[in-house]
């Protein structure tokens, strides 16, 4: 099987010939330093990689790693409007987004913090009506992108991963109102909360709805965010997650499957157990990046009890171990996970997340070299 074949195949709870592997693909990439280091590490020279985010300092990585490891997807990303300019002020190390939301790397920093948000003084409706929306159907976003998603639909080598414009309706909030204020309008101001997200979901919506008019037949996988979860559990209450989220996410999803038969992808970090059988009634099709060390998040419990409807993309080790374990440790691990994830498919192994700045490059190298070793069918491990 190519690559193509073998995630078409997990997508379809079916068994391919191996579990397929995604090495620096959405939410399965590296950031920079770690991507310095793997290179060093495997004796590989080669330029500086461009930046995928700089809010992450996440990389496309070098064609000489995609090339040691595996890629099953090949990712389309929008493009800034026409009247937005990316530019870092050098004398201040920040910039500002396309949102108005201004970041920062402080002094020996690894990533752009937040530090202020366009939104953070709104209290209600009329506050969002004057705040000047960026144009999400601007034909710039997806300029020249039609021809490449159909020649690499036609190429057969990869499946199709078309990203998203913008943080999930939720997510979105901190963004504009910063953490702390989306939590007290969560709690205090739910009328500010539901236009705000209504505005959210019909841009979302927009977006979508250009994008698969021109590309939805050659698109395999429609890529959502929407991080709901803590290291202990979902970021708000189930009850207020479905008075309030799950049905604009519901008409979200509706609406992009009824102009693709792509599957929906949506990336949520941390602990959303107890939401999981609300996404799965929604349309989630697949559950990224399967954040293994959050509590309730055990990937044994998690394939015995959904995965029959969902597909698992990352999960493939422990990210503690993967920063701080030994080589054997993290192979272990990856053992652990293919066994749990792996069986009647519907697993593509990957990272847990993006993998961070400081995991050792030797642990990169013995987790994808030890799911390639192990991952075959029927699973053994």
């Amino acid at each position: 099987m190519n690559c193509r074949q073998r995630a078409l195949a997990a997508l379809h709870h079916h068994e391919p010939d191996r579990v397929p592997l995604d090495f620096g693909g959405r939410q399965t990439t590296l950031h920079l330093a770690a991507h310095q280091a793997l290179m060093k590490h495997l004796g590989l020279s080669g330029p500086e990689p461009p930046i995928r985010s700089y809010h992450t300092y996440l990389v496309e990585p070098d064609p000489q790693l995609l090339g040691r490891f595996e890629r099953v997807s090949v990712l389309f990303f929008p493009k800034a409007p026409r009247d937005y300019v990316f530019r870092i002020d050098p004398a201040t190390n920040s910039y500002v987004d396309e949102w108005g939301t201004t970041y920062h790397m402080p002094p020996g920093g690894f990533y752009y913090d937040m530090v202020a948000n366009p939104l953070t003084d709104a209290e209600s409706e009329a506050d969002l009506k004057k705040y000047r929306w960026p144009n999400p159907t601007d034909p710039t976003r997806i300029e020249g992108i039609p021809e490449c998603v159909k020649a690499a639909y036609r190429a057969g080598e990869k499946v199709v991963m078309m990203c998203g414009a913008m943080p999930g309706l939720w997510e979105h909030a901190w963004y504009m109102f910063g953490m702390e204020q989306a939590f007290v309008n969560l709690a205090g101001n739910v009328p500010l909360i539901e236009a705000f997200s209504d505005r959210v979901m019909a841009w979302q919506m927009a977006y979508w709805d250009m994008v698969l008019k021109e590309v939805g037949g050659c698109v395999d996988v429609v890529q959502l965010n929407e991080d709901l979860g803590s290291q202990t559990g979902p970021m708000m209450a189930p009850a207020t997650f479905r008075r309030i989220y799950k049905p604009r996410l519901r008409q979200l999803i509706s609406a992009i499957k009824q102009r693709t038969t792509a599957q929906v992808y949506l990336h949520s970090c941390g602990s959303i157990y107890r939401l999981i059988p609300d996404l799965i009634e929604i349309g989630v099709d697949i559950l990224n990046p399967v954040q293994v060390n959050a509590a309730e998040m055990d990937s044994a419990r998690l394939k015995r009890e959904f995965g029959k409807d969902l597909t698992f993309w990352g999960g493939g080790c422990d990210p503690v171990i993967m920063g701080t374990g030994t080589v054997q440790q993290v192979r272990d691990d990856v053992k652990r996970r293919i066994h749990d994830l792996a069986p009647g498919g519907g697993f593509i192994f990957g990272s847990v997340h993006n993998i961070q700045a400081n995991v050792p490059p030797e642990n990169i190298v013995a987790m994808f070299d030890t799911a390639r070793e192990c991952g075959g069918y029927p699973v053994r491990v």
